[in-house]
């Protein structure tokens, strides 16, 4: 985890032990295992809102509401020479 073996793990408990008391050590411990859980939950927060923010970035931004189609786009108006041309309307080549 740490770089830290088994045997220097024992070697710091027992000066933990000695140093502290049987009495405190309990204590030492549970107060560390609540702060490695609170880092432990922090980080993965930290990195579910990264995810987030990553997977909104990839998105296609949503249409404004004055952006959106009337749905009139494809209704012929019969104004434009393109319109003409397609409905063989065009008198231009007939002579």
């Amino acid at each position: 985890m740490f770089g830290v073996g088994g045997t220097e793990l024992f070697i710091i408990l027992v000066i933990a032990l000695i140093v502290l008391g049987p009495n405190k050590l309990p204590d030492l411990a549970r107060m560390l295992g609540k702060a490695m859980g609170e880092l432990q939950r922090a980080t993965s927060d930290l990195k579910r809102e990264i995810d987030v923010a990553g997977e909104h970035k990839n998105e296609p931004a949503a249409q404004k509401p004055d952006e959106k189609s009337s749905g009139n786009e494809n209704i012929p108006t019969g104004n434009s020479s393109e319109e003409k041309v397609q409905n063989g309307d065009d008198k231009r080549g007939a002579d």
